[in-house]
């Protein structure tokens, strides 16, 4: 059986990490040319189903190898912009939620 691992997305990256230990299996950049932008400093929305961790980020979608991090597809989403992705599968769903707050100095 295999390890079960923890799947993290910051700032354009997926990283594996052991949560037992803390120790990082495998960290694939999302960014880099080809038809994607660079989305070095974008928040990743990750979802685990069965052997892959699917990656929404900057608009675009990745599949990748669960145990190795290797992309096996990615896809551009064409004409849906290049906002936050929300992800759902096999009853499970992932948003990214962001708050702000603002400071307002009276004199």
């Amino acid at each position: 059986m295999e390890k079960e691992l923890l799947y993290i997305g910051s700032n354009g990256h997926v990283a594996a990490v052991d949560p037992a230990t803390g120790e990082e299996a495998w960290r694939t950049g999302l960014g880099g040319g080809g038809m994607f932008s660079s989305t070095g400093t974008q928040d990743v929305t990750v979802i685990q189903h069965e052997n892959r961790v699917f990656a929404g980020c900057y608009g675009h979608l990745f599949c990748l190898d669960a145990a190795t991090g290797r992309i096996i597809w990615p896809n551009g989403l064409k004409g849906m912009g290049y906002n936050d992705i929300t992800l759902s599968i096999g009853g499970k769903s992932i948003q990214y939620v962001s708050s702000h707050s603002h400071s307002t100095t009276h004199t």
